[in-house]
């Protein structure tokens, strides 16, 4: 009822329902002109930025796509949700909840959908969320799942397109992760038609659709399966960063030392993508940099075209653009690469929110520097349309920033990476908290890429103890504990669970029958010492 009262006061009668782009973007790190990125060349971004509200401080709930886009999509975060990886199956998983596509349907708007959106694919979008949902997923596009499967890449694969040889990997790199039926971890230019490319197809099919929907107030979802692996685009995008002009992130030799065990695991395992180790032995850093640059590049020159046609066709008066991406993206950092970890670099992301043209409501250009967190989505995408809220919404409306009325903003975000593992932000510190007890604390204002960690120092006791208040308890769990690569989950009511900690995060199966001898010694253990901690390691049993 609040929502609706603030709605309601907020709002002018010709200010309600508005149309709304709603532009998800797959694995995009903070690497955009408007956040400071010196090399990203995104033109059609940083217009918007320009006529709108940037978030320099804006943070995922999840790193890892499933999660992430679960909280942002029913304004859930993953504690409470219980998704904390990939194996998300909405109908299955969430049957009682309201997606935020649905609840704008409920609220009398046309509901349309194109590209990724959802985790899982077309499959995975819950029927009653859209009136119609377009295209077809596919980011290797214009290649196909099957030209990128491992068992054809041995250690090559000829692919034939519009009479052009390819010859995958483009990059040259055998797959890491030799468990996934594709080898995704691949970059390069593909020259060939931009019609081919899936990114492509969703913004014609958007544009086509904005013809079609009529004066109703809509609400068009646009998903861009890029900046994900594999980074393939058209060459005149990668023909806009030279090799010799790339720069490499700051990666020191001792980056690591002052890890916790855990940590350095998530470093440098291919959980996500591939190794570093890899990418330096055929030296393809400056090529894989260039190619994300490109895709960064080739989704900014999309977004354009569609900015274009809500203009041509004068609805860009009448239409907010929300546009944000579901998580960052490593691309050597901590010799990392990929996703799913509690470093800035995952848990950062670009947020746009732009009012209709010439709305005198609001500022042209602001950019916001208060910690937000895309959980506040849902909230705020509700009181822009002056919809009701759901009850079941955890993220605060990020209105009174727009219209400048805030006047106490808590600033703290979280980051669920795993079951029992999150990171606390705010402006100044980010904490990471491990399942098994260990922490990392990083001086952002300082130490803003994270190079010294300074958890063990006494004077940051104090700092610890007052970020560690905001993590959450997950109280469904009695102990989380690490043992050798054992994940061992204890919960309150029911059966111990195990997991191989190294294949956490890629739908890994509780192994717990496995290892019958484990679980006995892990009760005998807990019986036997009564740990007072939730979280611990046991060196030896």
């Amino acid at each position: 009822m609040l929502g609706i009262l603030f709605c309601d006061r907020l709002l002018t009668k010709a200010e309600q329902n508005p149309n709304i782009i709603f532009i998800s973007i797959d694995d995009l790190n903070d690497w955009v002109g408007f956040l400071g990125h010196p090399q990203a060349i995104t033109p059609h971004m940083d217009q918007l930025a320009a006529r709108g509200y940037s978030f320099m401080n804006a943070h995922c709930p999840a790193p890892v796509c499933g999660p992430s886009r679960t909280a942002i999509l029913t304004g859930i975060q993953p504690v409470t949700s219980g998704i904390y990886d990939n194996d998300i199956k909405f109908s299955r998983d969430l049957p009682e909840v309201i997606s935020l596509p649905e609840h704008f349907r409920k609220n009398n708007y046309k509901v349309f959908g194109v590209g990724k959106l959802f985790h899982g694919g077309t499959s995975n979008v819950p029927k009653t969320a859209f009136d119609e949902y377009g295209g077809k997923r596919g980011s290797a596009a214009p290649f196909t799942s099957s030209d990128l499967q491992n068992s054809k890449q041995n250690p090559f694969h000829i692919v034939n397109k519009l009479g052009k040889t390819f010859k995958l990997p483009l990059n040259g790199i055998p797959a890491d992760r030799y468990w996934n039926k594709a080898h995704t971890f691949d970059w390069g230019a593909v020259d060939l038609p931009d019609s081919l490319f899936s990114d492509w197809k969703s913004v014609d099919w958007a544009i086509e659709k904005i013809d079609q929907i009529g004066d109703e107030p809509f609400l068009l979802t646009v998903g861009f399966e890029r900046p994900h692996q594999p980074l393939f685009n058209p060459k005149r995008f990668h023909d806009l960063y030279p090799l010799k002009s790339i720069r490499l992130p700051d990666v020191p030799k001792e980056d690591l030392e002052d890890l916790p065990h855990r940590a350095k695991q998530l470093a440098l395992y291919p959980q996500t993508s591939g190794r570093h180790e890899s990418v330096i032995k055929f030296g393809q850093w400056e090529n894989a940099v260039a190619s994300y640059l490109a895709s960064v590049s080739f989704v900014d020159n999309l977004i354009g075209d569609l900015v274009k046609a809500l203009d041509d066709r004068n609805l860009i008066e009448k239409t907010w653009i929300v546009l944000w991406s579901d998580h960052g993206w490593h691309l050597g950092e901590k010799q990392h690469w990929g996703k799913a970890t509690g470093w800035f670099r995952s848990t950062r992301v670009p947020f746009l929110i732009v009012p209709p043209h010439g709305n005198p409501r609001y500022k042209k250009s602001k950019k916001v520097n208060y910690m937000v967190n895309l959980l506040d989505l849902a909230p705020t995408m509700a009181d822009i349309a002056g919809i009701p809220h759901q009850n079941q919404w955890e993220g605060r409306s990020l209105m009174p920033i727009l219209d400048q009325s805030v006047e106490d903003w808590e600033e703290f975000t979280i980051t669920t990476f795993s079951i029992g593992s999150h990171t606390v932000s705010t402006p100044k510190w980010q904490l990471i908290s491990y399942y098994d007890g260990s922490f990392e604390l990083y001086d952002l204002a300082n130490d803003y890429h994270q190079f010294k960690n300074i958890a063990d120092s006494p004077s940051s006791l104090k700092i610890i103890n007052k970020l560690k208040k905001h993590i959450p308890e997950e109280n469904s769990w009695k102990y989380f504990i690490r043992y050798r690569d054992y994940k061992i989950l204890v919960p309150e009511i029911g059966k111990i669970q195990v997991f191989d900690q190294m294949l956490e995060g890629r739908n890994a199966d509780d192994i717990a029958e496995e290892v019958p001898d484990l679980v006995k010694k892990i009760k005998l253990y807990i019986n036997n010492h009564q740990p007072q901690q939730k979280k611990f390691s046991i060196p030896v049993l």
